[in-house]
Formats: structure tokens, C-alpha cells, sequence
């Protein structure tokens, strides 16, 4: 691809203006940041139609809304801007509620018309990200939703979908990964008909009445083609399925794992549990032995550089000088080893119980208890496997004391009430223990391909080359800036601090808290005052 940008325009907010963005996933982590980053930057974009389902409490229109006016993702936007980002929310802004597991996105024929008239870019955010959910809805999701999505765009004038995938759709590989897609090619080199291969397994499915049952089966096609979960298989065949269209012009965009944000809305920002989540959680109890090769690559990205990348890309698209695939990830440009990852994971860990005022002594066992990476078929002392037997053998054993049969009966009538429940309680500390480390050994085994087994070298040329382009005001507000991150500021001060207060509550069944609406315009100043604040945020 050649192209002619000159660094000294803004050519990619002009690439907006009067433009027309049709997007789903907004309610989504990365889709939150980057609408709110749209709305802060390019007061020229003339329309932005979200495709979202409705809620049973909340209808699609309210959820978007109120994430402008409360979440946390439009904090910096609403700082800025106050009650004019509100006023831009509203002029240019229109959702429809939408459901892209059926065809048509679940919008009628007039609308899709409308869309189709006026639209000039669709961006496909929405997908499951679990790694292994129930097929049925990764299937609904991730494959079909996407085609169903790709069915949309080609009813544009001019058909650009700009697709959100993964870059672990590289599947069970290692080394270096390039930006490129060979359709009807899987992972591990076996000829895939992504058409063939969605029927069978939709097929399969079909005939299954359980979830175990179903994920059994998919996993087992997954493997077949070299992708290790449902999560990659699913993503990875929705690539293929729109590859191969010849009526959308379709852009992936493969981000790696997408974590607290650097800056944008600002520092820690994270939602949800993404993969560092559970694993940081780990980190803060008992667990010592990680199963993780310590020189393997940790491919990090924080979501607001996933979010202006995906605003580079957009703009190219509407530009129609996009490449066909671009990955979003550090491995390649400045690696973080799970090594320096698990050493700084430590650290952090430590900071965060001191300042939940344990005492020295606690804290000087922690220090003396930091998480070592082992590989991941060892089974150390204490380790989760050791654990979990033992709570089983340990209930087992309760289970057949019989204190009335054993004891006396003089003893029995002093202190067996007693010692009865003295052995349920412990009875039901070893269930739990069992059962938390079973949820631990699943999740390992879940994480084991990407922490473990293949050791990433995501190629990111062409996003560094798009980013290259910009001019100096562009370059503070697009710029893709992996190359600059220290990841021993962003894991301690960024990182872990975001995770303790916006993720890991959630675990315990915490709620995130949102932030206060902005009050009434009218205690914002006179309107003199707010068209001063328009001209300059237009500016």
C-alpha cells in the first residue's frame, strides 16, 4: 500500500468530518473508550449509528446514554467538554436497537435502507470474548453476528467494514505472526472450508442437550484446525467467512490483550475481568506456582491504544487506504516477558496489602511467598493440584467419622454436638477449598495456550506505519505509543492500581461504582459562555 499522507494535515479528523460511522459493541469495554474518544476529538463527525440490544431493564437508547453521562470510560470526554459533549451526544449520535445474531441485524428493511443510502464506514466492535462460553452463543455472536454484520455493510454504497478480531486467532503457533489472513487455511496448516466448518459445527451442536457436551465438541474441532479454544476457533472462522466476500471491502483489526488504560479516560481505567484480572487475584492469595514459561512474550496493549488505533484505522478505511489486517500488540516492539510480568505482579501485589494495613509480619510472609512460574505439567508442594487433593481426601475422611459410633457415649453426650459441628465446618471449608481450586485449575488450563505453550511475536508494521504519518497535534492524540510504555510504571502505577479498584471486586460480587451525572446546564454559565465552549472545543 502506498499513500500520501502529509504529516502536517489532520487527515485523520479530517477524514471525519461529515462522515457517517455505523458501530456495534459500544457498551463493550474497548467500544465505551473509543466512542467517548470520537466525541471528545472529532467534533466533525456528522452521524454515528450504535447498533445495541436491548436490555430487559434498560433499553438500548438508555444504555448508551447513560454511559455518556456516568461511565467512567466518558470521564475525560465529559471533564473537557461538560455539558457539550452532551449536546454532541445528542445531534449525532442515534442508537437502534439491534440484534446481530439475525439476519438483518434485527432491523427492519426501512432502516437498513436508510443506512445504506447514507452510511460510509461500519465498525464491528460487538463479540464474546469469553474463551470458553457455551458454542451456541459464540457461534450467535462471533460467527454469525459478524456475517450478519458483513451482510449490513454490503448493502453500503460503498461496502467498508472494519472488523474487531484477535490477534491469538494465530492459534497454536509460536515465533513471529504476521498481518496477514490465507483464507481456507487454519492455524496448523489443514485446508478449512469456513462455510463447511461453521455447518458441521453448527450441525453438531444441534444435536447436543448439555453445555459440557457442546464444549467438548467444539473444542475438539478447534484442536483439529489448530485454534485452542472456542473463543479463537469462533473468531478466527468469522475472519475467513468475511475474507472471502467479495462484496465488503473488510479491514480486522486484531488487538492482543487489552488491558487498563494508559491515559484515555484516564490512568487504571479497566472494566470487567479481562485475562490479567483473575490472574492478579491469584497472585494476592496462597497460589505460589504460575504455570508460565518466563522468557514467553506477555502481549499486553492498554485499551485507549487499541482505541486511538482503531481511530487511525477508521480514517484510513474512509480513505479508502487501509491494509487488510493490522495486530495491536507490544510482543513485537517492546516485549514484557511473563518473567518481569510475575515480578512486577509480586510487587504490586505487596503494595496492595500493605496498604490494606496488614501487619509486618503478614506482609513479611507474603514477601517470602511471591508467585514463581513453573511449568505448567509440575505439580509442586502447595500446588493447585496438591491442594485440591487433599481438601478432596481430607472430606472423604470427615465424612466417615461417625462421633456416636466412636466416642463413649458419657464423652459423646458432653462434647459431640460439639465436635459435630466442629467437623461440618471443616467439611465445608475443604468443599470450598476444592471447589476454588478447581475454578483455578480451569482457568489455567483455559490461559495455558497463551501463557504457556507458545511464546507471540505479533507483527504491528502497519499500524506503527499509519501512526507515523501524523502530524504533531495528531500524533498526541492518535499516536501508537507501545514503543514508549514502561512497563514498570504501567504494571505498578497503571496496571495492578486499576485492577485492585475496577476489576477484582467484582470477584467477590462487588459493583463498579459510576460516576456522578453533570448537574443542570444551567448552573454551566450563560449561553455565551457555552457557545465560547463549543467554538473552542470545535477548535
Amino acid at each position: 500500500m502506498s499513500t500520501n499522507y502529509n504529516a502536517e494535515e489532520n487527515w485523520v479528523l479530517d477524514s471525519f468530518d461529515g462522515a457517517h460511522l455505523v458501530v456495534t459493541g459500544v457498551t463493550g469495554f474497548l467500544g465505551k473508550v473509543w466512542l467517548a474518544m470520537l466525541l471528545h476529538y472529532a467534533p466533525g463527525i456528522r452521524r454515528v449509528t450504535c447498533l445495541v440490544r436491548d436490555r430487559k431493564d434498560e433499553s438500548a437508547q438508555e444504555r448508551v446514554r447513560n454511559a455518556a453521562e456516568t461511565s467512567p470510560a466518558f470521564r475525560a470526554a465529559r471533564e473537557a467538554l461538560g455539558h457539550t459533549l452532551l449536546r454532541r451526544y445528542d445531534e449525532r449520535v442515534r442508537v437502534l436497537s439491534a440484534d446481530l445474531a439475525v439476519p438483518g441485524c434485527g432491523l427492519d428493511e426501512k432502516t437498513i435502507e436508510g443506512l445504506s443510502q447514507d452510511a460510509d464506514v461500519v465498525l464491528h466492535f460487538a463479540g464474546l470474548t469469553d474463551f470458553e462460553p457455551d458454542p451456541n452463543t459464540a457461534v450467535a455472536t462471533n460467527i454469525l453476528g459478524t456475517a450478519h454484520v458483513a451482510d449490513l455493510t454490503a448493502r453500503l454504497k460503498v461496502p467498508r467494514l472494519v472488523h474487531v478480531s484477535t490477534c491469538f486467532v494465530a492459534g497454536e503457533a509460536s515465533g513471529d505472526v504476521a498481518e496477514e489472513i490465507t483464507t481456507g487455511i487454519s492455524p496448523n496448516g489443514t485446508k478449512c472450508d469456513p462455510a463447511a466448518e461453521i455447518e458441521g459445527l453448527r450441525n453438531d451442536l444441534a444435536k447436543l442437550e448439555t453445555r459440557s457436551e457442546r464444549v467438548a465438541a467444539a473444542n475438539t474441532r478447534a484442536l483439529r484446525l489448530g485454534w485452542p479454544n472456542i473463543y479463537t476457533l469462533t473468531k478466527g472462522l468469522g475472519e475467513h467467512l468475511i475474507e472471502l466476500r467479495d462484496d465488503v471491502r473488510a479491514i480486522t483489526v486484531r488487538p492482543a490483550i487489552v488491558e487498563c488504560a494508559r491515559e484515555y479516560p484516564f490512568p487504571g481505567w479497566n472494566e470487567g475481568l479481562n485475562t490479567s484480572g483473575p490472574l492478579v487475584y491469584l497472585f494476592s492469595t496462597s497460589f505460589r506456582h504460575f504455570p508460565a514459561r518466563s522468557d514467553h512474550r506477555f502481549d499486553v496493549i492498554p485499551v485507549d491504544t487499541v482505541a486511538r488505533s482503531m481511530m487511525l484505522v477508521a480514517a484510513a478505511a474512509l480513505r479508502d487506504e487501509a491494509d487488510d489486517v493490522y495486530q495491536l500488540g507490544s510482543s513485537a516492539i517492546n516485549p514484557l516477558t511473563f518473567r518481569r510480568a510475575i515480578e512486577l505482579t509480586n510487587l504490586g501485589v505487596r503494595r496492595m496489602h500493605a496498604k490494606s494495613g496488614e501487619s509486618w509480619k503478614e506482609r513479611v510472609m507474603l514477601k517470602n511467598m511471591d508467585v514463581i512460574p513453573i511449568g505448567a505439567d509440575e505439580e509442586p508442594p502447595f500446588s493447585v493440584g496438591h491442594i485440591r487433593r487433599t481438601a478432596q481426601a481430607t472430606r472423604d475422611l470427615i465424612r466417615k467419622v461417625n462421633l456416636k459410633r466412636d466416642l463413649p457415649p458419657t464423652l459423646y453426650d458432653k462434647i459431640g454436638d460439639k465436635l459435630n459441628a466442629k467437623l461440618k465446618s471443616w467439611s465445608m471449608s475443604c468443599r470450598n477449598a476444592d471447589r476454588k481450586m478447581g475454578r483455578v485449575q480451569d482457568m489455567l488450563r483455559l490461559y495455558r495456550p497463551f501463557i504457556h505453550d507458545h511464546d507471540y511475536a505479533f507483527c504491528a508494521d502497519r499500524i506503527q506505519g499509519l501512526s507515523d504519518k501524523l502530524g504533531d497535534t495528531e500524533r498526541e492524540l492518535f499516536a501508537y505509543d507501545v514503543d514508549s510504555l514502561d512497563w514498570r510504571h504501567y504494571w505498578l502505577k497503571v496496571q495492578v492500581p486499576g485492577l485492585e479498584k475496577w476489576c477484582l471486586p467484582t470477584l467477590d460480587g462487588g459493583e463498579i461504582p459510576q460516576d456522578d451525572a453533570l448537574p443542570p446546564a444551567a448552573t454551566q454559565g450563560t449561553q455565551a459562555h457555552k457557545q465560547a465552549a463549543d467554538t473552542a472545543a470545535a477548535e
